[in-house]
């Protein structure tokens, strides 16, 4: 289980680049990965940290580079860039994971698919991904998750079940789509009570019945050491949820993390979603991934297309699009930190 960790600035997205200065010194770089592969059992630690730390550092180095770049970049050829820098960072990732990747050229492909040839009266939100058996986006997955690539392997996704998943998108997905997937949860602590609030109106997908939300919640949980149940506690529009777990325990363990229902933004705030199928089980890094990698396509191989979709006045996907593109520049490094970390940084205003 991760720790949370606060880091506060004047400039937030800036402090979090700054940070990935840890991962850009030789000696830092050597004993970070020794001390990570030791930690995962790998053999030959000194071996393979003193072969892969230039390696590691040129994955962060140009993977800053196209942030940068695409971050003065215009809406043309911005995805392009973001793409090619999450790939190196998450190439960074893999190298603390599996010290002798790649170990052969199937792992090299992106690992997933689109559609080649688009329909006509093309809508972004309306394509689909196919997840395949090797690539990167499997390997990653398998690395991140600790399960198994037959779990993704061949799932299909259509890009607006994708973007129904990120919180960052959750108003622009429903003032487009006019429904609301995820939602905001406040956390309470009061006499010898902690709970959490969510609004009412989550109860329409369990046909208003809070005893098959709870049951639901604790079905999923992955730790045995704390229960949800049914609190008294009431306020207006809002059901409460009360969590048995002790406040000494619960400054160290968060009952949210790690729990399929639950998904967290990039400044610390939690989020309650509908159990639907399991292939929407998906790390926020997968799901940034699968969407970059489809306007990435689009803007290299259908560029006259993607010229349509965002000069456009009548493309109602523009919106979505612009404002993924724009929060994917913050959001996708700082995950990726965390995982490097194994820590949730928030980087945060003063």
């Amino acid at each position: 289980m991760k720790n949370k960790r606060h880091i506060y600035s004047e400039n937030p997205s800036k402090k979090m680049w700054d940070t990935f200065v840890f991962f850009e010194n030789e000696p830092t770089v050597k004993q970070f990965l020794q001390n990570t592969y030791e930690q995962n059992q790998i053999k030959d630690t000194y071996k393979f940290a003193f072969q892969n730390t230039s390696k590691f550092i040129y994955f962060i180095k140009q993977a800053k580079e196209y942030f940068y770049s695409a971050d003065k970049s215009n809406i043309l050829v911005k995805p392009l860039l973001i793409y090619y820098g999450m790939m190196n960072l998450m190439k960074a990732f893999i190298l603390t994971k599996d010290p002798s990747y790649p170990s052969h050229t199937g792992v090299l492909r992106h690992g997933i698919t689109t559609r080649k040839l688009k329909k006509n009266q093309y809508q972004f939100h309306d394509d689909e991904i196919k997840v395949q058996k090797e690539g990167l986006l499997p390997l990653f997955y398998t690395l991140l998750t600790n399960h198994p690539v037959e779990k993704i392997e061949g799932n299909k996704y259509k890009i607006k079940e994708l973007l129904s998943l990120l919180p960052e998108l959750r108003h622009s997905y429903q003032r487009i789509f006019k429904e609301q997937l995820l939602f905001p949860i406040k956390l309470n602590q009061k006499d010898h009570e902690i709970y959490f609030s969510v609004s009412k109106n989550f109860l329409d997908f369990y046909q208003h019945d809070l005893a098959r939300l709870t049951s639901e919640l604790n079905q999923y949980k992955p730790h045995k050491d704390y229960q949800f149940y049914t609190s008294k506690s009431e306020q207006m529009n809002q059901i409460q949820i009360g969590v048995n777990l002790d406040k000494d325990i619960f400054k160290s363990k968060d009952p949210f993390q790690g729990h399929p229902m639950f998904t967290i933004d990039y400044k610390g705030y939690y989020y309650l979603r509908p159990f639907q199928e399991s292939r929407f089980l998906l790390p926020e890094t997968i799901i940034d991934y699968m969407i970059m990698y489809n306007l990435g396509m689009l803007c290299r191989y259908e560029t006259e297309l993607w010229g349509d979709i965002i000069f456009s006045f009548s493309s109602e996907d523009m919106y979505l699009i612009n404002e993924f593109v724009n929060i994917t520049l913050r959001t996708f490094p700082n995950r990726i930190l965390n995982d490097l970390f194994r820590e949730i940084i928030i980087f945060d205003f003063v």
